[in-house]
């Protein structure tokens, strides 16, 4: 019976010991989440609402150009590129509406977990005019995560593609 429970004893703290050695080495900071946690996104669907429940948080608009072709199209970028890095997501959709409406969208990278350190992010969108923004609302260039909000104004057609670069 004794060498029983000794058995059982040698069991459970091996078991301990062995959890202890697999998350010894997993860094839990906001800037390196491992790719088991999720992170809570705040879905934003009015940016001026969001400013002034969040008074101490700065918004980055991301750079604004404007192309003077028929059908307009705006570019945003944020970030520049670097040496070693690389395409690491896309991501694009396209929407209608019967009548000309506002639109807001909010493009998260990586949607879980820790990507690829950003170095630069570019949204192409197709619009019926050049009235609109981006900012970041969560991450960054140089963070592993970026959270974007999109705002294009009274427009029947709607289309982005949205480019994430990294590093690391």
């Amino acid at each position: 019976m004794y060498s029983r429970v000794m058995c059982l004893a040698s069991i459970a703290l091996f078991a301990i010991l062995a959890n202890a050695v697999v998350n010894a080495g997993v860094a839990r900071d906001s800037n390196n989440l491992t790719q088991q946690e999720v992170r809570d996104i705040t879905v934003v669907k009015d940016i001026a609402e969001f400013k002034k429940n969040h008074p101490g948080l700065v918004l980055a608009r991301m750079t604004k150009e404007e192309s003077n072709a028929r059908s307009q199209s705006v570019r945003y970028s944020l970030g520049g590129r670097v040496s070693g890095d690389r395409l690491v997501a896309q991501a694009a959709d396209v929407f209608t509406y019967q009548v000309a409406k506002d639109v807001t969208i909010q493009l998260t990278y990586p949607q879980s977990g820790a990507g690829s350190i950003v170095t630069y992010v570019e949204i192409v969108c197709n619009q019926d005019n050049n009235e609109g923004n981006a900012y970041v609302v969560a991450g960054g260039i140089g963070q592993r995560f970026i959270s974007i909000v999109l705002e294009a104004t009274q427009t029947e057609g709607f289309s982005y593609n949205a480019q994430y670069y990294g590093s690391g």
